[in-house]
């Protein structure tokens, strides 16, 4: 069981980290004023950094420190344990796929999950924001589960509760629904891998990397697509972490929009906020896609030697930047291995087991890239986009779904 206290931003609807929102962003001058990171500007979470890492309070550069050091370590375990002790009965399970590349990375091994299992597997595909056909298809082609990542339920909740009304189950990715076995959560739902409570997190320990960096002088500005409550918890973690650990350490965002991005409009945008804001030392990105271009931009306005380029949810290119020394920092975000979970949701419910580590399991795996030898190590390691999870992920689940 998890309770949060919330604080609301101008975004309405969850989505993935690398999503893409339509329309023009509404502004929030309590986010973009440029202001020193307070405690009351916070959101209160009880995902926070493990605390066998806390040192002394008084010593904010050790205390982020140690959260670093644990936080190079790439995962070799997945991060549950409930299992069944013989193979579920066959199911059919529909995923859901949007038009993002987002998506085609979450769904790279759908296919291999559903062999594991003897499943039957319908993958359709779908527009973010346009998800209810899809949902429909997935009710009349008979699915017992559906699986479906970014698009807020609020899109598609009557042909959710339509289906829950047949008894079909939903798993969830990427989005602020708590599922059933949490207080308050929506019935039919078992899990919600990456939520806003895993992606706040990823900010908080971003901001213990910067303390630690900067040795407590961060100066940050957050380059962010806040139509997206996911993103938005993103940029509450940041600021929570840096309130909490460096109340020297400063803030603001820097919100652009979908057309922004499209356009190429970024790294123009990065570039002068830089020269209004000169005291600037970090530029942090909400997801990989957003810098495309913006450390070239930074080189030739002259800028490279005063500002660190950093970011959650790194794909190759951004890691390729690490190596050039031209980016500073990216965490992993293990996709491919949310929607294993969430078909371990599937399986368990499937085999009448609970699913007693579903919240631990949210908070999905990460780890800090942050030198050039880490990340082409990563990048030498069979060349994928992103970091599907630990290496033998699915020979993991396979052991847990009693078929490996």
């Amino acid at each position: 069981m998890r309770k949060r206290t919330r604080r609301i931003a101008a975004a309405v609807f969850a989505f993935s980290l690398v999503a893409a929102a339509c329309g023009d962003d509404g502004g929030d001058d309590a986010s973009t004023a440029d202001t020193t990171a307070t405690a009351e500007t916070t959101a209160t979470e009880e995902t926070t950094a493990p605390a066998d890492t806390t040192a002394p309070a008084d010593d904010p550069v050790a205390a982020a420190q140690a959260i670093v050091d644990q936080l190079r370590q790439i995962p070799t375990e997945i991060p549950v344990t409930s299992s069944i002790t013989e193979p579920a009965p066959k199911k059919k399970i529909a995923w859901l796929a949007c038009e993002l590349p987002s998506c085609a990375e979450v769904g790279e091994d759908a296919q291999a999950f559903a062999d594991a299992l003897g499943w039957e597997l319908k993958t359709i595909n779908i527009k973010s924001f346009e998800p209810a056909p899809g949902v429909q298809q997935a009710i009349d082609w008979g699915a017992d589960y559906i699986t479906i990542t970014g698009s807020p339920l609020a899109l598609f909740q009557e042909q959710f509760d339509a289906a829950v009304a047949k008894g079909i189950k939903f798993a969830f990715g990427y989005t602020t629904e708590d599922p059933q076995t949490v207080d308050g959560g929506v019935e039919g739902l078992l899990t919600t891998m990456g939520d806003d409570s895993s992606v706040y997190t990823n900010g908080e320990r971003m901001a213990s990397w910067m303390i630690a960096d900067s040795k407590a002088a961060a100066n940050v500005v957050m380059v962010n697509i806040r139509d997206f409550q996911v993103l938005v918890a993103e940029e509450e973690g940041l600021k929570a972490g840096l309130a909490a650990g460096c109340p020297t350490c400063k803030f603001e965002g820097l919100p652009v929009t979908i057309d922004d991005l499209g356009a190429g409009k970024i790294p123009q945008l990065v570039v002068s906020y830089l020269q209004e804001n000169p005291d600037t030392n970090y530029v942090h990105f909400a997801f990989g896609g957003l810098p495309t271009g913006v450390s070239e931009a930074v080189k030739t306005a002259g800028l490279s030697d005063k500002v660190k380029l950093t970011g959650v949810d790194f794909s190759a290119p951004n890691l390729q930047e690490v190596v050039d020394g031209t980016h500073s920092v990216w965490t992993s975000n293990p996709k491919a291995m949310a929607l294993g979970l969430m078909f371990h949701a599937c399986v368990l419910d499937a085999a009448g087991v609970e699913f007693t580590d579903e919240r631990e399991a949210a908070k999905l795996s990460t780890f800090f890239i942050d030198t050039p030898e880490a990340a082409k190590a990563i990048l030498d390691s069979g060349g994928l986009q992103n970091w599907k999870g630990p290496e033998g992920y699915i020979d993991q689940l396979k052991t847990l779904w009693a078929v490996g």
